[in-house]
């Protein structure tokens, strides 16, 4: 068998719609259900080229809050500010979204038992 009949490395990097959904549950469980479709959706459709599925759903989830959740189109479109500018001033709504949604919706209490032996 020669080098070129050898196989190449698979260097796709690709996640299932569940894995993403998954994850997202786990690591922003605060997230809106329609967001963490469409998120999923969008992260599961493309090769993410080495990333890790986090980096993946990070880059996305940022990239929804900023078009959907914040003035950035209307900062760019009426040419108020360059992109890097628009992007610095919504940057810290960008993160308070994110952090609230790393934050569960759902309280857990824990109950500790009491032996009666």
């Amino acid at each position: 068998m020669s080098d070129d009949d050898q196989p190449k490395p698979n260097f796709f990097n690709t996640f299932s719609f569940d894995e993403v959904i998954g994850h997202i549950r786990i690591h922003h469980p605060g997230c809106p259900k329609k967001t963490c479709l469409t998120i999923a959706a969008r992260v599961s459709a493309k090769d993410w080229k080495g990333l890790k599925l986090g980096a993946a759903v990070g880059i996305e989830l940022q990239k929804y809050i900023r078009h959907s959740l914040t003035d950035y189109d209307e900062l760019l479109r009426s040419r108020i500010m360059t992109r890097d500018e628009a992007r610095a001033f919504i940057a810290p709504h960008v993160e308070e979204v994110l952090r609230s949604w790393r934050k569960s919706g759902v309280k857990l209490r824990l109950v500790r038992r009491i032996d009666d032996s």
